[in-house]
């Protein structure tokens, strides 16, 4: 460094540097103290706490739970914190997705349903639950569980969205989309979606990629409600399925949705417009790079 401050007035650096064989970067380079910050440790203890709770939730998850609660903490942290601790998930495998052959896609809220139905095993026998989602919010708007699978329990699930999510008024255009299962080909299923003024729309046989948001919400109560408890009766498990339907929609994080829960994302699209565009051109772009 000595060599270059002496000749540099009697040459160019570019030049002191090819004879010296003393790099551009390393003359210019000044080191700089490095201000590192420590994490806090109610704040360590917060990530531990939520990753112990929500034992499916992977780091960034974790980091959508803490931003949502007005803690902010960088993404890495988050990560490091769960590794160093034993909690950090194994990376998800996505199988490869059939593209759907269904046109149909909503722009907002209230515009597409989908159901299905999924088996909870008791100790006292099998039961189902009946659940409905909107596939732009991600709500679980409603849901019927019983021992019975019939007809009739599937409209009492489409009834209760109703009333949870309308109050019993069905907005104009709702489509509900759901497979070819005998409850939902039925006459007296499609009777009473009639007489509700919602629209049926059913996917094709041996297609469940047609109605993949139903398909991942039950993946995601299975193994995040369901398969970690061990219900004696209907009755446990229908505390448990209350509980998960409080959660879900208070608590659960969506990547699709600016990981927020479902129901502070339908009221930030609804109430700020500058969400609702950064949203939809967020939107746009993606369907732009799957293409």
């Amino acid at each position: 460094m000595i060599v270059l401050e002496d000749l540099k007035q009697e040459m160019s650096l570019r030049n002191i540097s090819r004879i010296s064989g003393i790099s551009l970067s390393r003359y210019y380079y000044r080191p700089r103290k490095r201000h590192i910050q420590r994490l806090d440790p109610s704040t360590r203890e917060r990530i531990r706490d939520i990753a112990s709770e929500h034992t499916t939730y992977g780091y960034m998850r974790v980091w959508a739970v803490l931003r949502n609660q007005g803690t902010k903490v960088n993404r890495k942290t988050v990560r490091k914190v769960l590794k160093d601790s034993s909690l950090s998930l194994p990376a998800s495998k996505h199988r490869g997705r059939a593209k759907s052959r269904n046109p149909f896609r909503p722009h907002g809220p209230d515009q597409l349903w989908e159901t299905d139905i999924t088996c909870i095993p008791t100790e006292s026998g099998m039961t189902y639950l009946m659940c409905i989602k909107d596939c732009f919010t991600k709500e679980w708007q409603g849901f019927h569980y019983s021992r019975s699978c019939m007809a009739r329990d599937a409209i009492r699930s489409v009834e209760n969205a109703v009333l949870i999510a309308f109050n019993g008024t069905v907005p104009k255009g709702l489509v509900l989309r759901t497979d070819n299962s005998p409850q939902y080909i039925s006459q007296e299923f499609r009777n009473a979606m009639r007489l509700l003024g919602i629209k049926l729309e059913y996917i094709q046989k041996r297609t469940p990629e047609d109605k993949g948001d139903i398909e991942s919400f039950h993946n995601s109560i299975r193994t995040g409600y369901i398969w970690p408890n061990e219900f004696g009766d209907s009755h446990d498990a229908s505390i448990g399925i209350e509980k998960a339907f409080s959660d879900y929609h208070e608590i659960k994080t969506h990547s699709s949705i600016d990981y927020l829960p479902p129901r502070e994302f339908r009221r930030r699209f609804l109430a700020d417009q500058a969400f609702r565009e950064r949203f939809e051109k967020k939107e746009v772009e993606v369907t732009l790079d799957k293409n």
